[in-house]
């Protein structure tokens, strides 16, 4: 008889031992063989920590007679995955967010995500890091847009294969362009394909022409390349052409994606994923043309962890590699208990622990809400809100203020200096009580018995936030500035405020980030503001703002841009729909004890990516990774 053959990795984390005074972090992995047909047997000896009276007593514990059930939808005849040691794997450590089913691994699929893993098995046509305006062709060679940026060419790499053997060409680029434009917003990112697509043309096996319905000349920078949380995933035509892309989850029986990239699926759960790379250079296109070097990192494993206390003890005893999103004072405990962390900024105390990300944070205003529909209010809680004092007391200082709603990234600094002028008028981002006070008393309110600003029917202005665990550090920081000043305020994180805080949400106030520009021009920033747009999480309106932003989708010279840019602004600071406050910095940390050459910004390191796990670039980054040959 045959055996169908499972690889069944169990990771048994954090078992931490409480109250010793060196916790340990136990993460093991198990291979097991099963026969399907038949109930197995088996015998596990499982080695678990006892704390008795603040010592760790290790005892074995002995599990007789487990009966494996038969599994049917999940089993397949595999190869049983061998045994990767842990120097030649990166573990790293990421919120699921309450879990994600274990068979969706496409980025289209209504209800999937680019995160958590399936990024790997989608290589781009092109990387970028925007923090510094790096650029690295992959899938594509070049591309070139027309003089009146109506069309766009790309020009494909020779020699690339997906991972059944068949050729990457022009027709895989052309079926996604076109399915994406043909399916709109029935499918996870095709709205701005069916906006801006009329068709992506064929020209030869490696020459894809991509015809727009008006001139796009961010299409690209802004919608194709890889940077951040964005990008267009390239699908096989030969697999994906009968599948309905809103549903279809690339699971396939367990063997994962079809792929250009050196990646597997070896196993998935509801909060664990485990990659393996290909075991031979051949088996890669990459490696086999000559094109990258056959990467070190043999296995990739995310591994759901729920809390900063989890994440500091699994990076202080070297159990895991990056963690997700971290506060500054878990950050400096990693620091100062494990020497060989470090930060994308290194290990100095006055360094700022991370990158900038494209996610500047502001405090997101419901302008449907009472009061808060009076721009007058609106700028006033703008006035009152002290950035200086905000990232004293959430950062510790570390953090860096950022008044205007896009990142100052490389690429965007020409608008910083065009807008200065308007920084200077408007007095951006400046604390000013007596301003705000006026302001307030201008609209209609005063100040009640209890302190707080109210009508004159005695209705008191509210901002009460709600946000998610991202700030945990802000928030109330935020709410305790509003409520000196006579706003009414509070911090919440109520399990359903993903679904409250977006356009015409259930919400007051919440703290969110932008989903905007990183490089050339501020369109995609103000846009988001724009009557009809989804990400529209204010409800802003108006008209003449809407027809500035409009003009500037189609302009190509860089200079006009910058006029248009102007005019929206001025509309936008008059209306004050949004209050920015802060750059978001990915705050995570990375471990040297197994793997080096990660990207930073302190000596010794090259800020060649951006990314964390979570982002498109990251398998770039695996890809530069480095043995230290620690066992």
């Amino acid at each position: 008889m045959s055996l169908l053959l499972l690889p069944a990795l169990a990771i048994i984390g954090f078992a931490i031992a409480c109250g010793s005074s060196e916790p340990e972090t136990i993460i093991q992995t198990v291979v097991v063989e099963k026969e399907v047909e038949v109930k197995v047997v088996e015998t596990v000896e499982v080695e678990k920590e006892v704390v008795v009276e603040k010592e760790v007593v290790k005892e074995v514990e002995v599990v007789k007679e487990v009966e494996v059930e038969k599994e049917v939808e999940v089993v397949k005849e595999v190869e049983v995955v061998s045994a990767v040691p842990r120097n030649k794997t990166v573990v790293v450590g990421t919120r699921f967010g309450g879990g994600i089913a274990l068979r969706m691994w496409s980025p289209y699929a209504l209800g999937g995500t680019h995160q958590k893993g399936v990024i790997f098995f989608h290589e781009p046509l092109f990387y970028a890091d925007s923090l510094n305006g790096n650029s690295y062709p992959w899938l594509a060679e070049s591309h070139a847009y027309n003089d009146a940026a109506t069309e766009l060419t790309y020009n494909l790499r020779d020699g690339v294969l997906w991972s059944d053997g068949e050729e990457f060409n022009a027709e895989d680029v052309a079926y996604t362009f076109n399915t994406l434009a043909e399916l709109g917003s029935e499918v996870r990112g095709g709205g701005v394909f069916q906006t801006f697509i009329k068709e992506a043309e064929i020209v030869d096996d490696l020459t894809v022409k991509v015809h727009f319905n008006f001139p796009a000349p961010r299409f690209h920078a802004e919608v194709v390349i890889y940077k951040g949380d964005s990008g267009t995933y390239i699908v096989p035509e030969h697999v994906w052409n009968d599948k309905n892309w809103a549903e279809y989850d690339a699971y396939n029986d367990g063997a994962g994606p079809v792929t250009t990239g050196p990646w597997r699926l070896s196993y998935s759960d509801n909060f664990r994923r485990v990659l393996d790379r290909v075991k031979n250079c051949e088996d890669y296109w990459g490696c086999a043309s000559g094109f990258v070097p056959f990467q070190e990192v043999e296995r990739y494993v995310l591994y759901n962890i729920d809390d900063d206390t989890q994440f500091a003890q699994a990076m202080i005893t070297n159990q895991i590699d990056e963690t997700h999103d971290l506060r500054v004072d878990t950050v400096e405990t990693i620091l100062r208990e494990n020497p060989n962390t470090t930060t994308y900024t290194g290990r100095d105390p006055d360094g700022e622990y991370g990158m900038v990300s494209w996610w500047p944070i502001s405090l997101h205003l419901n302008n449907l809400q009472p009061h808060l529909e009076n721009a007058n209010v609106r700028k006033a809680i703008n006035k009152y809100i002290d950035r200086d004092r905000l990232n004293a007391q959430a950062y510790l200082n570390k953090g860096r203020i950022n008044d205007w709603p896009w990142p100052q990234y490389a690429g965007l600094k020409h608008v910083n200096e065009a807008m200065e002028p308007l920084r200077q008028e408007f007095g951006v981002g400046q604390y000013d009580k007596d301003g705000a006070d006026a302001l307030m008393t201008e609209a209609g309110y005063s100040k009640n018995s209890d302190g707080f600003w109210a009508n004159a029917n005695g209705d008191v202005v509210k901002c009460n936030i709600i946000s998610s665990a991202h700030f945990t550090d802000l928030g109330p920081v935020v709410a305790a500035l509003l409520e000196q000043h006579g706003i009414e305020s509070s911090w919440a994180q109520p399990p359903d405020v993903w679904a409250r805080n977006g356009k015409g949400g259930d919400y007051e106030c919440t703290l969110v980030g932008h989903n905007g520009s990183q490089s050339g021009d501020i369109y995609r920033s103000l846009l988001m503001f724009t009557t009809d747009s989804g990400a529209n999480r204010w409800s802003y309106s108006n008209p003449e703002f809407d027809a500035v932003v409009a003009s500037m989708a189609e302009e190509p010279d860089v200079d006009k841009v910058l006029d248009l840019t102007e005019q929206a602004l001025r509309i936008w600071l008059a209306d004050q729909p949004d209050v920015p406050l802060v750059e978001f910095f990915n705050r995570v940390t990375r471990n040297e004890y197994y793997w080096e050459n990660w990207p930073g910004d302190a000596p010794g390191y090259e800020p060649y990516m951006n990314g964390i796990h979570p982002h498109t670039g990251f398998p770039y980054i695996l890809s530069k990774l480095e043995g230290t040959g620690r066992e």
